[in-house]
């Protein structure tokens, strides 16, 4: 949801999502396709509010629904969807601590409305592996159905209690027969070796070949297709001089029965910055209802607020390697462009279900650090556009 925190909550309300896709992108599609399609989704029954029954928002000054996931159970026609659940808390004193988790409900009528089914992670402050205490946060949660079972996937983290660096930054993974079943037992799936017990995880990230510049993989995205099962992922550069969009890049691994062979890169910065940000984030993949495979991706700003600018959708011609539709000229063409109202961290985190009847949902921001409790509020969204 926050990118593996690397943005803080330095927010200006004023700004507003006006203009949040270069102009070159409309510009570029006309030529290469005649046309792009593109939505708007404001703050109005345009594009409507999501809620999800028997989970009512937490009453808190940090509150609603993010990074949301679709998967539809080819055997019952049921849409499932995972999210982060939001809430401030307070330990022991006047300082709230943000905290995230992932829930699970469920749609029988095409996403138009759902049910709250169970909570797939909680937090709690525990003592951190190298000292002082924290949360365990869950965001920005991914749902797949495989060929023998349901995954799902967030991206864990300590966060200290009050100030202080997130450390410990991996993939939790949790897996079952039925989706009310995931939650019932988890594994630390892929992450950086932290060499701190009990923080072992299943793959590091460093061991799998072109990731060894990866600091972090952030913003999962499970998904299975023809048989196999994909992970796609931020990797994030950091080093001793700091953080380098520049070579920052959404790469696609592939599970096998021993290991996660890293494919390629999806998308690069250089993707990004030809649509007019830095980079890539929170990929979604799926099957539009033309049996087109999607892509959709958050593109973020660094010093800009707001810093996510919407969603964009593009073609992927084949997983194998790691290829999405390009023009003459090598560029990425957009198949979609979905903008939004939004201030604060800013529009975007959308999913996508061929089942859909809403269509893609995205994730609406709505901060004013001005006000007393300050306002941090998300807001899933029914757009209605099929990509």
């Amino acid at each position: 949801m926050t990118s593996c925190g690397d943005r803080g909550p330095s927010i200006d309300a004023s700004v507003a999502l006006d203009a949040p896709i270069d102009a070159a992108v409309a510009a570029d599609a006309s030529a290469a396709d005649g046309g792009v399609r593109s939505f708007h989704c404001a703050f109005d029954e345009s594009c409507p509010a999501v809620d999800i029954a028997g989970d009512p928002i937490a009453v808190s000054p940090f509150r609603g629904y993010g990074d949301p996931s679709l998967e539809r159970d080819p055997a019952t026609g049921t849409l499932w969807l995972s999210y982060s659940w939001l809430e401030a808390r307070v330990e022991g004193s006047a300082e709230a601590d943000l905290t995230v988790v992932t829930h699970l409900a469920r749609s029988e009528d095409g996403a138009r409305t759902f049910t709250f089914v169970r909570a797939v992670n909680g937090t709690e402050v525990l003592d951190g592996p190298r000292g002082g205490r924290g949360w365990w946060m869950h965001e920005v949660s991914s749902l797949a159905r495989s060929e023998s079972e349901w995954r799902l996937v967030t991206l864990d983290y300590l966060d200290p209690v009050g100030a202080g660096e997130r450390d410990f930054f991996h993939f939790a993974r949790t897996r079952a027969a039925m989706p009310a079943g995931l939650g019932d037992s988890s594994e630390r799936w892929v992450g950086v070796a932290a060499g701190v017990a009990p923080l072992e995880v299943a793959y590091d990230v460093h061991a799998i070949g072109g990731l060894s510049d990866c600091a972090v993989l952030t913003e999962p995205a499970v998904f299975t297709h023809d048989g196999s099962d994909w992970l796609a992922a931020s990797c994030v550069v950091v080093d001793g001089t700091g953080r380098h969009s520049e070579r920052e890049r959404v790469v696609l691994l592939r599970e096998t029965e021993t290991s996660l062979v890293n494919v390629g890169a999806l998308f690069t910065a250089e993707d990004a910055q030809a649509v007019g940000a830095d980079r890539f984030e929170q990929i979604d993949l799926s099957v539009a209802r033309d049996g087109t495979l999607i892509a959709l991706v958050t593109p973020v700003l660094d010093d800009e607020e707001p810093f996510h600018r919407g969603c964009l959708a593009y073609e992927v011609e084949d997983l194998a390697s790691a290829r999405v539709r390009r023009d003459a000229s090598g560029r990425a063409v957009p198949r979609l462009v979905l903008t939004a109202d939004g201030t604060g961290l800013g529009p975007g985190l959308c999913t996508y279900d061929a089942a859909s009847d809403v269509g893609v949902l995205l994730v609406i921001t709505d901060f004013d650090l001005s006000v007393t409790p300050p306002r941090l509020v998300f807001s899933l969204r029914a757009t209605g556009i099929q990509p």
